[in-house]
């Protein structure tokens, strides 16, 4: 059976998710973004899971901040995200610790991406269950959602309230509104969606035009 934890992370109050198979003891982590990941690593550790995978729904910081920390804890562990994600990543970060971090010259980047969602196919093998990827440009570039059994991730994209979009950090509202379509074409209503902020919501609840 799959489980999910939630994490607020530090910057920005973005939500990490811990999704693990408590038979397998396997988990994959979505989104941390808490500099050095401590209750991830506890969660982790308390229950004696193997970390497969840290998937990144996008590019900004706020997503992803925690990812090194994790990186140098589980060596073993691979990042997933799309391409144009990973190649954004560097790009990202000084806006953010300029504007949310007491440290003006502070900078970070993403260590490594191991795996691009177009390498993959869309399609994720973990553990018997299949993760769709589904390319969801709008709030930025690089974003992606992404459904396990009947578990929605929608990072930016699906939250329960309005969505941030601003042209130069890569948004687009016709892209956004395009997403959404797609999205609600895909999935019905009452879909449960694990947001890139706010509360585990329905999906009828996180369509904003």
């Amino acid at each position: 059976m799959l489980r999910v934890e939630r994490f607020i992370n530090e910057l920005m109050s973005s939500n990490c998710f811990i999704v693990w198979d408590d038979v397998a003891l396997r988990c994959i982590i979505i989104d941390p973004a808490s500099e050095k990941s401590l209750r991830e690593i506890e969660f982790i550790e308390m229950h004696g899971l193997l970390v497969d995978y840290i998937i990144l729904t996008h590019e900004h910081t706020d997503h992803s901040w925690g990812v090194n920390s994790l990186l140098e804890k589980y060596q073993t562990v691979q990042v997933v995200c799309s391409d144009f994600c990973k190649q954004s990543l560097s790009k990202e970060s000084r806006a953010y610790f300029q504007l949310y971090y007491d440290d003006p010259n502070y900078d970070f980047c993403v260590a490594r991406v191991d795996i691009t969602i177009e390498e993959l196919n869309w399609y994720l093998n973990w553990c018997g269950h299949v993760i769709s990827f589904i390319n969801t440009p709008g709030h930025s570039k690089g974003s992606v959602c992404f459904s396990i059994e009947e578990m929605l991730f929608g990072g930016d994209t699906l939250m329960p309230y309005k969505p941030f979009i601003k042209k130069k950090n890569g948004g687009s509202k016709e892209e956004f509104s395009d997403s959404l379509r797609k999205i609600q074409s895909i999935f019905k209503s009452n879909t449960i969606v694990y947001p890139g902020h706010g509360d585990v919501s329905k999906l009828k609840d996180c369509i904003y035009q």
